[in-house]
Protein backbone atom coordinates (compact mmCIF):
# COMPACT_ATOMS: atom_id res chain seq x y z
CA UNK A 1 0.00 0.00 0.00
CA UNK A 2 2.97 2.29 0.53
CA UNK A 3 3.76 2.63 -3.16
CA UNK A 4 0.18 3.72 -3.89
CA UNK A 5 0.36 6.61 -1.44
CA UNK A 6 3.77 7.99 -2.26
CA UNK A 7 5.07 11.51 -2.11
CA UNK A 8 6.79 13.29 -4.95
CA UNK A 9 8.30 11.41 -7.86
CA UNK A 10 8.57 8.02 -6.21
CA UNK A 11 5.41 6.74 -7.91
CA UNK A 12 6.66 7.88 -11.29
CA UNK A 13 9.98 6.11 -10.89
CA UNK A 14 8.19 2.95 -9.76
CA UNK A 15 5.86 2.85 -12.78
CA UNK A 16 8.47 3.62 -15.39
CA UNK A 17 10.71 0.65 -14.82
CA UNK A 18 11.22 -0.74 -18.32
CA UNK A 19 12.64 -4.12 -17.35
CA UNK A 20 11.32 -6.94 -19.53
CA UNK A 21 9.92 -9.95 -17.72
CA UNK A 22 10.59 -13.37 -19.20
CA UNK A 23 9.18 -16.65 -18.01
CA UNK A 24 11.69 -19.19 -16.81
CA UNK A 25 11.78 -22.69 -18.28
CA UNK A 26 9.90 -24.16 -15.33
CA UNK A 27 7.19 -21.50 -15.64
CA UNK A 28 6.84 -22.28 -19.35
CA UNK A 29 6.57 -25.99 -18.59
CA UNK A 30 3.86 -25.31 -16.00
CA UNK A 31 1.95 -23.07 -18.42
CA UNK A 32 2.10 -25.77 -21.11
CA UNK A 33 0.97 -28.42 -18.62
CA UNK A 34 -2.03 -26.34 -17.58
CA UNK A 35 -2.91 -25.53 -21.19
CA UNK A 36 -2.64 -29.20 -22.16
CA UNK A 37 -4.79 -30.25 -19.23
CA UNK A 38 -7.48 -27.73 -20.15
CA UNK A 39 -7.40 -28.84 -23.79
CA UNK A 40 -7.73 -32.50 -22.76
CA UNK A 41 -10.65 -31.60 -20.48
CA UNK A 42 -12.37 -29.78 -23.33
CA UNK A 43 -11.90 -32.72 -25.71
CA UNK A 44 -13.16 -35.22 -23.11
CA UNK A 45 -16.16 -33.03 -22.33
CA UNK A 46 -16.97 -32.91 -26.05
CA UNK A 47 -16.82 -36.70 -26.33
CA UNK A 48 -19.10 -37.18 -23.31
CA UNK A 49 -21.49 -34.53 -24.62
CA UNK A 50 -21.73 -36.17 -28.06
CA UNK A 51 -22.20 -39.67 -26.59
CA UNK A 52 -24.88 -38.40 -24.22
CA UNK A 53 -26.71 -36.58 -27.01
CA UNK A 54 -26.50 -39.69 -29.19
CA UNK A 55 -27.91 -41.86 -26.39
CA UNK A 56 -30.71 -39.35 -25.76
CA UNK A 57 -31.72 -39.34 -29.42
CA UNK A 58 -31.30 -43.03 -30.23
CA UNK A 59 -31.97 -44.77 -26.91
CA UNK A 60 -34.55 -47.27 -28.10
CA UNK A 61 -33.48 -47.53 -31.71
CA UNK A 62 -31.46 -50.56 -32.84
CA UNK A 63 -30.15 -50.40 -36.35
CA UNK A 64 -29.95 -53.72 -38.14
CA UNK A 65 -29.46 -54.19 -41.82
CA UNK A 66 -31.32 -56.94 -43.67
CA UNK A 67 -28.06 -58.65 -44.62
CA UNK A 68 -26.78 -58.94 -41.05
CA UNK A 69 -28.76 -60.88 -38.48
CA UNK A 70 -28.11 -60.67 -34.77
CA UNK A 71 -29.20 -64.26 -34.20
CA UNK A 72 -27.10 -66.90 -35.89
CA UNK A 73 -29.10 -69.36 -37.99
CA UNK A 74 -27.35 -72.66 -38.67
Amino acid sequence: MGFLVSIGGQWHSFCCLKLPMHATFIQKVLICMIAGFLAACLIQWGKVFVEGADDALNKGYKHTSPAVSLTAKP
